[in-house]
């Protein structure tokens, strides 16, 4: 040993890292950075196909959930159809149908008010005509023979038996008619030609029911 160096100077060089070995630290730094990198990246991708496959699946379970709705709206409403059309289309024996309603003819001779009841108690009421199709289906089934409607004098208007008013400058009247002749003409028939005229209530005749 040299004995002008103190003891502690070997032990100086000896504590003192080495390049090499710093180095190797920072590399395996580098190294567990990077893993701990590709770990984070794995449990990102994990979870966006976990997402994506969920959306997947929501998706599918929505299709079917709507479809299944669509499918179950689509036979309600066929029944509807079906129902409406069996309503439709079904008239009682002895009744006439036309454009969804039946109308059946009261062969007994009645004044206004007694064809009218007639009319109430099978369920309907004396005919309502609301279009040319219409009249022309009713003048279809008359004879010569005279019909009431449901039209009659409220005061000073027209009403039909539903309420709703008519204009008398409207409709399927004869020439000259509604004139009120003696001034007791309330209720109206069908009479010359199938058209329409006023006539005295208590006059006695058939009549037409709709419903």
């Amino acid at each position: 040993m040299d004995r002008g160096k103190s003891p502690n100077h070997f032990n100086v060089y000896e504590n003192m890292p080495t390049e090499p070995a710093t180095k190797m630290k920072i590399h395996e730094e580098s190294k567990e950075g990077r893993r701990t990198q590709r770990r984070l990246l794995m449990v990102l991708v994990t979870l966006l196909v976990l997402v994506f496959m969920f959306l997947i699946i929501l998706t599918g379970l929505m299709f079917i959930y709507y479809s299944r709705i669509s499918e179950a709206m689509d036979t309600i409403r066929q029944d509807i159809l079906q129902t409406r059309q069996k309503e439709i289309c079904q008239c009682d024996s002895g009744w006439k149908k036309f454009d969804g309603n039946c109308y059946y003819i009261v062969t007994t001779m009645k004044n206004w008010t007694e064809a009218r009841a007639i009319c109430k108690s099978m369920n309907s009421d004396l005919v309502v005509i609301n279009s040319e199709r219409e009249q022309n289906f009713l003048e279809s089934l008359t004879d010569e023979s005279e019909f009431w409607i449901g039209l009659k004098r409220d005061k000073d208007r027209w009403r039909w038996v539903d309420g709703t008013l008519h204009n008398p400058s409207e409709g399927f009247w004869m020439k000259g008619e509604p004139n009120n002749s003696g001034g007791k003409e309330d209720c109206v028939h069908m009479w010359r030609d199938k058209k329409w005229n006023d006539k005295v209530c208590t006059f006695l005749q058939k009549a037409f029911c709709e419903k």
